[in-house]
């Protein structure tokens, strides 16, 4: 079963908020009930330090202890607070209470352990007071002095309010905690299904691009993480279409180049073995026959060494040699074409020019360049070589006087097979792949080679190497 990214991703956010919901819950509840002690401890507090203050006025007035007067005053303050007063001699037993008569402390009096707890200052406690009452209450109580003798005056709140509290706490953390969880939840969910859509995009496109499906793109809608990767893909399936064309292109050009020599070279040969060719024209079409598998031959060649150079097989040897003598023994390759056109040769009178790369591949560099000025130059025109260094570089330029090439031409110049129409008609055995080797020996050099041209007057190649090194 696939796991969806979405899913995994809900799923732990999900537990990670639902585990902070409930510590959250948990430390409000806790804090929630340390708050609500606190404020009984300070209200309870508060009712017997006025139930005391009440009770030395009322002695005092009276000059005894008037306990009609203390049960109105101590009744009169439970009402209003929901709290139970009681007086206490120094033996625990009650004197006063607001409880009705008999009250529960009659017939039990406080502990001494529990008076002695009790001073001037205060006394409080959430407790049972060691059992005296059977529950737990807040309970708070303070001394006074009367008459010479020490009086405690005890007050007690029931802890059935706080129970309640904590009851309406426990009910309704968990409602809130359900119903917040569940709003989170939903637009957690519709914020992970629309930030996760590009995932899904992106997804569907790698499968359709993976299938050779290039013609629908990534539709990039936000400026982030996300939007990069689409953009990203989108430049790598505008590169694998361009390779993928490319692909059919040299597939197309191949078949066809071959196509061309081995129809012409079966027919002629099938024609001399059947007889059809008469014996006295048999040298002139293995003449013919020849010409087309020393084209086979270059196409073979030229795919190979491009095959090598992209699966970095091609290595190179640089030394610092002189390119003008190998400029002058190319040169001789084409002589009787040059003659043939009345071409003029210039920029040779320089002696020497060192440069440092590898010979045999600057060779076939300079002759492919050479042979491609030959083939264009126009009648009576020239070729010009130019030799130049900068600080770090050497720079060999090859002119040809002639039609020139167009813009268009000028960017493709460079790809496999490409032939100008000039091209075609002037050299159709030509396979297209010299000016696309000079680039790659080129580049495998660490140069650059730059083609310009001017219509009607010229074209030229300019190759940019390694200056040759000094001596040491």
């Amino acid at each position: 079963m696939r796991k969806s990214i979405s899913g995994e991703f809900f799923y732990l956010s999900s537990v990670f908020l639902t585990a902070a919901v409930i510590c959250i819950g948990a430390v409000i509840l806790m804090v929630s009930c340390e708050y609500y002690k606190s404020d009984r401890h300070k209200y309870i507090d508060a009712l017997v330090k006025d139930a005391a203050n009440a009770t030395v006025a009322v002695c005092s007035r009276s000059g005894d202890i008037d306990t009609e007067e203390l049960v109105k005053v101590y009744s009169d303050l439970s009402v209003l607070s929901e709290a139970d007063f009681t007086l206490v001699d120094k033996s625990g037993v009650a004197l006063v209470c607001s409880e009705a008569s008999p009250c529960s402390h009659t017939e039990k009096p406080f502990g001494s352990e529990i008076l002695e707890q009790v001073t001037e200052d205060g006394f409080y406690k959430l407790s049972s007071l060691d059992n005296y009452y059977k529950g737990d209450y807040f309970n708070s109580a303070y001394k006074i002095e009367l008459f010479g003798e020490p009086l405690y005056v005890f007050g007690r709140l029931s802890v059935s309010s706080f129970t309640n509290y904590i009851l309406r706490l426990v009910v309704i953390l968990p409602v809130v905690t359900v119903i917040v969880l569940g709003c989170v939840f939903l637009l957690m969910y519709m914020s992970t299904k629309r930030m996760l859509k590009p995932v899904r995009d992106m997804t569907l496109a790698a499968r359709r691009f993976g299938n050779g499906d290039f013609s629908k793109k990534i539709v990039v809608a936000d400026d982030n993480e996300f939007g990069f990767l689409a953009n990203s893909l989108n430049k790598m399936a505008g590169s694998l279409e361009h390779i993928e064309e490319t692909r059919k292109a040299f597939v197309s050009n191949v078949s066809h180049e071959l196509k061309t020599p081995m129809t012409t070279i079966g027919g002629f040969i099938d024609g001399i073995l059947d007889g059809t060719i008469p014996p006295e024209k048999h040298e002139h079409y293995l003449k013919i026959v020849s010409v087309e598998i020393n084209r086979l031959s270059r196409l073979v060649r030229s795919m190979l060494n491009i095959s090598k150079y992209e699966a970095g097989e091609l290595s190179i040897n640089k030394e610092n040699f002189d390119v003008v003598p190998l400029v002058f023994t190319t040169l001789l390759n084409f002589e009787k074409r040059i003659d043939g056109k009345n071409v003029e040769v210039r920029g040779l009178a320089k002696r020497e020019f060192f440069i440092n790369a590898d010979a045999d591949l600057i060779g076939q560099v300079i002759y492919n360049l050479v042979e491609n000025a030959v083939k264009f130059v126009n009648n009576n025109g020239c070729i010009e070589f130019f030799f130049s260094e900068t600080d770090a570089e050497s720079v060999i330029t090859i002119r040809n006087s002639g039609d020139g090439l167009s813009k268009e031409e000028i960017s493709r110049v460079f790809e496999r097979f490409y032939k100008t129409d000039e091209s075609r008609g002037i050299d159709p055995t030509g396979v297209g792949l010299g000016l696309s080797i000079v680039r790659s020996l080129v580049k495998l050099h660490g140069g650059t080679v730059t083609v310009r041209s001017e219509q009607g007057k010229y074209t030229e190649f300019e190759i940019t190497l390694q200056k040759a090194e000094e001596d040491q």
